[in-house]
């Protein structure tokens, strides 16, 4: 098997859904493939992290997830974080990552209000139409407010209503993209064969009355410029349940169609190729429309002479005084992963089709890379602190903690006043072939991730954010690290509780590169699209 083919396959081989054959080859591979091995690491500490907090707050019945459902329904490669951010775009597992539901509320409200403000916008300036259409069963109403439709989505505003209680409702879905909530009529199908609820992705967003939610839905655009949508909802479960008991299921039939206009994007061609310290970054096309201005970018994501690899670029445009960032009302730009070559990728700029521009600047804004560069040290667990040198930096292994259940690492990073990077990429590597519990042979290759324990939220200017507020150009610069081995990483693979014991003290720390962040204020001049 080649890297894409593993990759698109790495949530099943977690999940144990593939067979003897395929699991072989892909053991084969990861055993001999730093690239892959790394993603399947943060991939299954990514699946473990959310099965442990979902665990610790019941969300699997609070907010309905289903964390051993987890499946990948995506187009393109995605990292740790493109996951993450897949399903956070779910919203109904955010709360996985709270520590307690009040946490979740709080924000929850402040992107809600986000989106809403953005929404509201478009709708008091002629953009889509304003609707106020019904339908009631079983005591709630669920209400089409409006809709707005252009050639990158179509987004419809809902509102659902408990009309003789208190309760929030929400229609059921959980990770696996099983949805009780259909839409159909003129919309264009994306992916043929796929189920339609794949189609659609929608958030909960937040009201002062507990019992109303409003509900944003997006889908495809549609296949005409004037029709007919149509949105159907069988199944409402209760939303932010205090208690597994308190969770309420109600079946019914809410059907509504909507009159809909489609509004034409406009579409600037530019092809227009910038030197990222190595990489080239290539500006293909912007389109912009009502809900999105949407940036078209190929990348060549490493360069092998100086190993560096660029994680992530982010882009502003400026027109008059204004500058526009990141899209606060569509769900972000799709995100190809690969570990060298060109990948193609979106970015969603908040809408300026209001302005109906004849000249802007593009602005490259931040470009987010590791140098790479792999080096492991030997661990003399009996004289900690130790101190190891990677590429000029000191890093500490400053102490290390047992208990019955897991092991925790304690690195501290370069703590010079000249130090350049953002964070060292840390984890410590366990590499063996264990017994499961049917006392057969099971090859592991385990990468265990630092994650940071002390940072600072900083700005393009390195000024500490002491709120820690994140805006595009805000980054994490990382003081100190914790690895965490759990014996659940094991159990989860059914190996033995011995097999947790023998690595409780893994002897080698791997240092995998130095990630870093610019901001290239590269200009691109974009005038009626030349």
């Amino acid at each position: 098997m080649d890297c894409n083919v593993v990759q698109d396959k790495l949530l099943d081989y977690i999940d144990g859904n593939l067979s003897e054959e395929e699991e072989k080859e892909i053991e084969d591979h990861l055993e001999n493939c730093a690239e892959c091995s790394k993603e399947y690491a943060e991939m299954k500490s990514t699946v473990g992290y959310i099965k442990d907090k979902s665990n610790k707050i019941d969300t699997n019945k609070v907010l309905n997830l289903d964390p051993n459902r987890l499946k990948r329904r995506f187009v393109g490669r995605l990292t740790r974080i493109g996951l993450i951010a897949a399903i956070l775009s779910l919203i109904l597992v955010a709360a996985a990552f709270a520590t307690e539901i009040l946490d979740f509320t709080k924000w929850w409200k402040k992107n809600s209000e986000k989106r809403l403000s953005a929404w509201e916008e478009l709708i008091e300036k002629g953009v889509g139409q304003k609707l106020n259409i019904s339908a009631t069963d079983k005591n709630i109403r669920v209400t089409a407010e409006g809709v707005i439709a252009d050639d990158i989505n179509t987004i419809i505003l809902l509102k659902i209503e408990d009309l003789k209680g208190n309760t929030r409702f929400v229609p059921v879905r959980d990770i696996s993209n099983d949805s009780s909530l259909i839409v159909g009529g003129d919309i264009t199908k994306k992916y043929e064969g796929a189920p339609i609820s794949y189609e659609i992705i929608y958030l909960p967003l937040y009201t002062e009355d507990d019992n109303t939610v409003k509900l944003m839905v997006y889908t495809s655009p549609m296949s005409k410029d004037e029709g007919e949508i149509e949105i159907h909802i069988d199944e409402l479960v209760s939303y932010l349940n205090e208690s597994e008991e308190s969770v309420e299921r109600i079946t019914g039939n809410w059907n509504l169609t909507i009159p809909a206009e489609k509004i034409k994007a406009k579409h600037y061609p530019i092809d227009k190729a910038i030197d990222l310290g190595g990489n080239e970054l290539t500006i293909e096309r912007i389109t912009i429309a009502p809900t999105v201005t949407k940036i078209y970018y190929k990348l060549n994501v490493y360069n092998e002479e100086n190993k560096r690899f660029i994680d992530d670029v982010s882009f502003i445009i400026k027109h008059g005084n204004k500058t526009y960032g990141q899209s606060e009302l569509t769900l972000g730009g799709a995100m190809e992963y690969k570990s060298s070559g060109v990948v193609r990728r979106e970015f969603d700029i908040e809408s300026i089709y209001l302005e109906d521009p004849k000249d802007i600047d593009l602005i490259v804004n931040t470009c987010k890379y590791t140098i790479k560069g792999l080096e492991e040290y030997d661990i003399d667990w009996a004289n900690l602190p130790q101190v190891v040198e990677y590429d000029n930096s000191k890093i500490t292994i400053e102490e290390v903690k047992y208990s019955e259940d897991s092991t925790e690492v304690i690195i501290k990073e370069d703590d010079s006043k000249d130090r350049k990077y953002i964070r060292t990429n840390i984890c410590l590597n366990i590499g063996d072939v264990m017994f499961n519990a049917l006392q057969q042979r099971v090859k592991t290759n385990y990468s265990f991730y630092g994650k940071p324990l002390e940072y600072e939220v900083r700005d393009s200017k390195g000024k500490v954010n002491a709120k820690k507020d994140w805006t595009d150009e805000t980054h994490m610069f990382v003081f100190k690290q914790k690895i965490t081995i759990n014996k659940d990483d094991f159990d989860r693979q059914d190996l033995y509780e011995n097999s947790f014991k023998k690595h409780t003290i893994p002897g080698k720390l791997c240092i995998e590169g130095q990630e870093y962040i610019e901001f290239p204020n590269i200009k691109i001049n974009i005038n009626s699209g030349k």
